[in-house]
């Protein structure tokens, strides 16, 4: 795609795209050999995750495109054979994934934070592309969402608990700061647009389905673009040289002990019996 801002670019269209995304720069944040040698095919649950996202961000789309199959009915149904027809199994919803894609959008319209930036003027789904001004990588994200009048972006993160203390295990795990440091690095080279905060809307996808705004701290944000630049700095040696994807396979030579807990003093006296 040429350099620039697509509104109504299609999932398919985007991705299709040889174009660098922030999924490879998360992975190669690891090492190369996580990103050449472990490509990331999605998960089984992708097409609830569509779903949640067009319910809640472009509820006209997922009326369009989404099938909720009626209660009491499963995939050996004639109904859901029928509707495969019309729609594909990817948009189909099927017993408990209905009540979950209605309870999660339920549990958004409670938040008034939520609400509030999904009605200020903005548009949801929104693809770039640029160029990269420090390696002349071709770059792509797409926004979950993008407010003309709050001085942030918004990413949807469906997840299992949405509590500060789980869910920032998975901002770790996931290294959702280097994709908020990427999605801003994208939108500056795009737009000219400079914003240095980034929110994520955590929605819990089981009872009680609690839900929560999170902006991203500035240590993490800056230490989100640190990684994301030396990610960047990589995939275009790694383009230039295959040999560097390989790094990563082998791991240094290291001391190993056991766990720490079996250095606890009450395990020192042996019990005879």
């Amino acid at each position: 795609m040429e350099p620039g801002i697509y509104y109504n670019l299609s999932n398919a269209d985007y991705h299709a795209d040889p174009a660098i995304g922030s999924t490879s720069v998360k992975q190669i944040s690891v090492s190369p050999a996580n990103l050449y040698f472990n490509p990331f095919k999605g998960s089984k649950s992708a097409h609830i995750g569509s779903a949640i996202h067009a319910a809640i961000l472009e509820p006209d789309v997922f009326k369009r495109d989404f099938y909720q199959l009626a209660d009491g009915l499963d995939r050996r149904s004639p109904d859901y054979k029928s509707a495969v027809k019309d729609y594909g199994a990817e948009f189909i919803l099927v017993g408990s994934e209905v009540e979950t894609v209605n309870k999660m959008v339920e549990s958004a319209r409670m938040n008034p934070d939520f609400v509030d930036y999904m009605r200020s003027p903005g548009h949801s789904e929104v693809s770039m592309f640029a160029k990269c001004d420090v390696t002349g990588l071709d770059l792509k994200c797409r926004f979950d969402r993008l407010s003309d009048f709050y001085p942030y972006p918004l990413d949807v993160k469906s997840c299992q608990d949405a509590t500060e203390r789980r869910f920032s295990q998975d901002f770790g795990k996931w290294h959702y700061h280097i994709q908020a440091a990427f999605y801003l690095h994208v939108l500056k080279l795009t737009t000219g647009r400079e914003l240095n905060q980034f929110c994520f809307f955590a929605l819990q996808n089981k009872a009680p389905y609690q839900n929560c705004m999170y902006f991203i701290g500035e240590d993490s944000l800056e230490q989100g673009r640190k990684q994301m630049f030396e990610s960047l700095v990589k995939i275009a040696d790694c383009m230039e040289n295959e040999s560097a994807r390989y790094e990563g396979i082998v791991l240094p030579s290291s001391e190993i002990n056991i766990p720490s807990y079996l250095f606890d003093e009450e395990y020192d006296d042996e019990v005879l019996i």
